[in-house]
């Protein structure tokens, strides 16, 4: 009787095809009733016509398991879905769940990177929190993070590079992947390196729900490296003179403010941005010192300070404030360092374009430098001379002086043994008995 309606279906009308399938209903019906009471099956208590819930056996002995993306095997009751009434597409063996169930609306769209579209979340739910430095330093450090476990994926070492999935052996791998594989410059990465991206780790794998990195610790089934903090990174005299030949060779403002910076910047051990959003009226020329109004951790914990200006770079700031009156002109803006940018507008310089000129400098003087190692040997030349360490902690706006000792400051080893030397280079005192 099926293939009659089948047939039907191809010649006739729509019409004429619903009226053939009530017509025909009883006659399936009675065709249902007796294929079960030849096989010993019962019917349904609840429709009646229509066997109870069974399940078809797999067409392989093998693997009886369903593939994925196969519609379910199961047919019956249970699995059945609201079908249509009697007269539009009755089926009288209750298979309705053969098929499946069908999502109704537009299918969603898969996300093509999960890991950066969770750390997209994860910064944008700390923005509260972190400041502006280390939210660009973040997304950095998650976005290598990304990167290493793409990588790995594609070699088939890690299952996922979901972060709410991954699990210990994806833990693993990837740390000793930190822990073998070169940088750009060709050395591996650093011991401090892989124990601060394994706590950022922590910190955004938490957040997505999934404490297995802290799970790993707690059980000792992961290692931080614990190995002593680098050597503080300095410029040689050589290096601060070839610096500055090659700021002497650039020309127009950029010249100017090149100049600035590598007479100014060792001088008085200014960061970055605090350099970079210094105003005119922040500068001392009567005790030559500077106010710091934008520090490191400004509206958290920190608030505006001052610090020297050392008598080599008084000289070049004078200079610079002539240049700048000649920059400027008619017009007048209260940055120290101030930026006419292509519409005309003058303001502060953007991070960018203190990038792009210390990669000239650096490309032009043949030093690969960061502007955080003149603050380094602003530190580390006060000491030399033998300023107090509390002194120099001081001038460079830390609270302890344990900071000062870790990152920018130390006594050398030269200078210790030569303190050594001279203490005990006296004639030992003999005491002679009467």
């Amino acid at each position: 009787m099926s293939h009659l309606l089948d047939l039907a279906r191809e010649h006739r009308s729509v019409s004429q095809v619903e009226t053939l399938e009530i017509s025909a209903a009883p006659e399936l019906r009675r065709q249902a009733q007796r294929r079960l009471a030849e096989g010993g099956g019962r019917m349904s208590p609840i429709r009646p016509g229509v066997p109870e819930a069974t399940y078809m056996a797999s067409d392989s002995h093998e693997n009886p398991a369903r593939e994925e993306g196969e519609p379910s095997r199961a047919v019956g009751r249970q699995h059945e879905t609201r079908g249509p009434t009697l007269g539009a597409g009755f089926n009288p063996l209750g298979n309705w769940g053969e098929f499946g169930h069908r999502r109704r609306g537009r299918p969603r769209k898969a996300v093509r990177y999960p890991f950066l579209e969770a750390a997209r979340r994860f910064l944008d739910s700390h923005v509260a929190y972190f400041g502006e430095n280390t939210l660009r330093q973040r997304r950095r450090d998650l976005r290598v993070m990304a990167r290493d476990l793409w990588s790995l994926r594609r070699k088939g070492l890690v299952t996922t590079t979901r972060p709410d999935r991954l699990s210990e052996a994806d833990v693993a791998a990837l740390v000793v992947y930190w822990r073998t594989r070169a940088s750009r410059y060709g050395a591996t990465m650093k011991p401090q390196t892989q124990r601060k991206y394994i706590s950022i780790l922590e910190m955004f794998l938490n957040a997505n729900g999934n404490p297995v990195v802290s799970n790993m610790r707690r059980m000792r089934r992961l290692r931080v490296p614990t190995a002593p903090d680098s050597p503080i990174e300095t410029l040689t005299t050589d290096q601060l003179d070839a610096i500055r030949r090659s700021a002497d060779s650039v020309s127009g403002w950029k010249g100017s403010v090149a100049r600035l910076l590598v007479a100014l910047l060792p001088a008085c051990g200014l960061r970055r941005r605090e350099i970079r959003l210094a105003r005119l009226a922040d500068l001392d020329l009567q005790r030559w010192r500077i106010r710091v109004m934008h520090p490191k951790g400004e509206g958290a914990w920190a608030s505006d300070d001052v610090a020297p200006i050392l008598p080599s770079a008084r000289q070049a700031v004078l200079d610079f404030l002539e240049e700048r009156k000649a920059f400027l002109g008619e017009a007048a803006h209260e940055a120290l360092i101030p930026m006419r940018w292509a519409d005309g507008t003058v303001g502060y310089w953007s991070d960018a374009p203190f990038g792009k000129l210390k990669a000239e400098l650096e490309r032009r003087s043949g030093v690969r430098f960061s502007l955080k190692m003149f603050r380094s040997t602003f530190a580390q030349v006060a000491k030399d001379y033998g300023v107090e360490i509390e002194s120099v902690s001081k001038a460079l706006r830390h609270k302890t002086t344990k900071t000062t000792e870790t990152y920018y400051a130390r006594i050398r080893a030269d200078d210790a043994f030569a303190d050594f030397e001279e203490k005990f280079a006296r004639p030992p005192v003999r005491v002679i008995p009467r």
